[in-house]
């Protein structure tokens, strides 16, 4: 929504009044501009599912469960537990989930996106041509589990995808970035 204001008399105080409620709201809004996610629904795609999609295998898949599908919108879950691979040396004392590792798991759920579309997505990959505009908001720790909400912003086009992709733990945003991958036909052995 976009809108123009025009006052004669700036100085008015009802004017001013009206312009800090609108602002209050504004912020409010912004605030609470976070989707609702189903976590009871039961999954579009498992485990088993994404493991037919994704060519990542265990401890580098990142994506438990799709609840959510579109044309052009992914909602994927990971859940985040103390036996990750990566828990025993980054910050052993206190754990957090390295933010490479949020965008790598965002990036899968984007994977399952574009490669859902293919009529045998088992013969591509994705790979990662550009990660732009990443913003960490807050650390997610073990027990945490991130709900990943994935848009395309294009449509592919050569092979091409442009994604931007959330991630929310306890319905606040804690990741955001935009990344740019490439489809690519796997190499096939004789």
């Amino acid at each position: 929504m976009k809108s123009k204001f025009i006052f004669y008399n700036p100085d008015n105080y009802i004017i001013m009044q009206f312009l800090k409620e609108l602002m209050n709201k504004i912020q409010t809004f912004k605030k609470n501009d976070i989707p609702e996610f189903d976590l009871k629904k039961k999954p579009i795609l498992d485990i088993k599912s994404i493991m037919k999609i994704l060519p990542h295998k265990p401890p580098f898949l990142l994506v438990d469960k799709i609840i959510d599908l579109t044309e052009n919108s992914i909602v994927g879950v990971k859940n985040v537990t103390m036996n990750e691979f990566f828990f025993i040396g980054h910050f052993p004392r206190e754990p957090i989930m390295p933010g490479v590792l949020q965008i790598e798991a965002l990036a899968q759920v984007g994977g399952i996106l574009v490669l859902n579309k293919l009529s045998h997505p088992e013969l591509y990959s994705t790979y990662f041509l550009k990660i732009d505009k990443v913003k960490f908001k807050q650390k997610i720790v073990p027990g945490d589990i991130i709900i990943f909400q994935v848009d395309l912003l294009e449509s592919m086009k050569r092979g091409i995808v442009h994604m931007k992709g959330k991630g929310y733990v306890n319905n606040k945003l804690v990741v955001e970035a935009e990344v740019v991958a490439k489809i690519v036909k796997n190499y096939e052995k004789f």
